[in-house]
């Protein structure tokens, strides 16, 4: 009895249940979720995708020193030279693709894969 219950509340929350890929950036169309999983840094390594990359709420940006630099968790980071995508920006806003490691496992490091910056930019 105890497992017939069970099968039927998860067939019951699996009803409610909407399959989407919104990733960090939201919802993309497929067009631009393809382009975005197209692009690559000029070393040649793929950004990823439109799940890994963060957009301005949670990334600020500018330019110093004609460099740019993005602000991640509160600490500015310089965007190695490599990382910066020169392709037109289809997204219209700034997005960077990064990822955290950890120095002898006590305090994190963030590495800029690739960063592409606003229409403006």
């Amino acid at each position: 009895m105890r497992s017939t219950c069970i099968c039927i509340v998860l067939l019951t929350f699996s009803c409610f249940a909407e399959a989407a890929d919104h990733g960090q950036l939201g919802p993309t169309s497929p067009e631009i979720k393809a382009w975005a999983n197209s692009l690559d840094n000029t070393l040649g390594e793929v950004c990823c995708s439109t799940a890994d990359g963060w957009k301005p709420e949670e990334v600020e940006y500018e330019i110093k020193d004609n460099k740019y630099r993005v602000k991640i968790d509160g600490e500015w980071y310089d965007v190695p030279p490599y990382a910066v995508i020169k392709r037109p920006n289809k997204f219209g806003f700034p997005v960077v693709w990064y990822y955290k490691t950890w120095l002898n496992g006590i305090r994190p490091s963030i590495l800029i894969r690739c960063f592409i910056p606003g229409a403006g930019g």
